[in-house]
């Protein structure tokens, strides 16, 4: 870490510094979002990355039934609570676990942002995170992206902030529809949720059957995750100032822990929701000279016309 310099590493000083001498911008864009973002006066500067490495093993806690109060002994005849990782430790919570992947998250993305700001970019669209699993419990958080900026910033109708830049996952085309309709992207917003439930009599016994019918403590349990991950978002939204949140992914899997002994298993569902904030562009809506959106038309051979009868 020595050698990294304002936040970024060597590689990406490199990076930075072959796109400027080659003074050709790489893009990420198809040749449909370059002509969309070129409408709301935007070039493509660059492309941008960031990337993390964490360790996601050490989740607190521990068994469910146990912190629950049901110490080991048997749980027939006790349904256990569904907690999540918001509970801040209590009952088997993973809120340790989902603090570690927020900080990875946010991290790669503002290492991406940094390299940004060194070509000049004012924002990074169409921007993709990914987490991948190296090895045991370490995963790598990577985040890719399109570094844009103004073709002219005098004239340009989102508002910049000296040193800060614009992220968004938007699509070329929707960001492009966002900026033309008044709206500027202002940042990509998380929220990560882990809800468990210890495997009691009921839901044991649920799962088993052969009848056709719900199982109530699973759907408990995922409605927990998803209500949390919906909350978290919507929290680091509102903090962020911003008038509108865009929801654009939700992602949602399940997987069991073992409880140990007789008490069996813990059950989690892990919910992530991913959307971009946007601020309303001041004046956007009584613009008389900006750019106008463009109608474009498939160049597709037209079919032949139908054959007349009866003579020309």
């Amino acid at each position: 870490m020595n050698e990294w310099i304002d936040g970024l590493p060597p590689a990406a000083h490199e990076r930075i510094a072959h796109q400027k001498a080659s003074r050709t911008a790489g893009s990420l864009l198809t040749t449909p979002a370059a002509a969309s973002i070129q409408s709301a006066g935007l070039v493509p500067v660059g492309e941008v990355f960031g990337c993390v490495v964490m360790n996601l093993g050490w989740t607190g806690g521990g068994c469910a039934w146990w912190n629950s109060g049901g110490f080991g002994m048997s749980n027939m005849g006790m349904v256990t609570p569904v907690t999540t990782s918001g509970s801040g430790g209590k009952y088997g919570s993973f809120a340790p676990y989902v603090n570690a992947f927020e900080r990875a998250w946010y991290g790669s993305l503002k290492r991406m942002m940094t390299e940004a700001l060194a070509l000049g970019a004012h924002g990074v669209l169409g921007v993709r995170i990914v987490r991948r699993q190296l090895e045991g419990s370490s995963w790598e958080f990577s985040a890719l992206g399109t570094a844009v900026r103004s073709i002219d910033p005098s004239l340009s109708p989102i508002p910049r902030t000296q040193g800060e830049v614009w992220s968004t996952n938007l699509s070329g085309e929707d960001c492009a529809a966002a900026i033309l309709s008044g709206y500027q992207p202002r940042e990509i917003v998380l929220g990560v949720s882990v809800s468990t439930k210890h495997e009691d009599w009921q839901l044991r016994q649920q799962r088993s059957s052969w009848v056709n019918g719900e199982f109530t403590g699973m759907t408990q349990l995922i409605q927990a995750a998803r209500d949390e991950s919906r909350e978290r978002l919507a929290a680091r939204a509102t903090h962020s100032g911003s008038a509108e949140l865009a929801v654009t992914s939700m992602g949602l899997s399940e997987f069991e822990t073992v409880c140990g002994g007789q008490d069996g298993r813990d059950l989690h569902a892990e919910s992530i929701v991913v959307g971009t904030t946007l601020l309303s562009i001041p004046g956007a809506r009584r613009r008389q000279n900006g750019p106008s959106a463009l109608t474009i038309l498939p160049l597709r051979d037209a079919p032949p016309p139908p054959a007349r009868r009866g003579g020309a």
